[in-house]
């Protein structure tokens, strides 16, 4: 999974690496399912300029 950030600043969890377009960042596939919008307020680190960043889901018992 990766992290990467549109430059309107929206932030999305894409399955698969994305590819950058003029303004924002596309799933290959361009099917449903294959990215998730988040929280703009998280990860700042990740900024239109970067680079897709790796990220991994875990999910744990409460």
């Amino acid at each position: 999974m990766f992290l990467a950030r549109d430059k309107n600043n929206d932030l999305y969890l894409f399955d698969k690496l994305p590819i950058k377009g003029s303004e924002c960042w596309w799933a290959e596939t361009g099917v449903d399912g294959t990215y998730l919008r988040l929280d703009k307020s998280l990860y700042p680190e990740v900024t239109w300029e970067s680079e897709p960043v790796a990220a991994e889901l875990v999910v744990s018992k409460g």
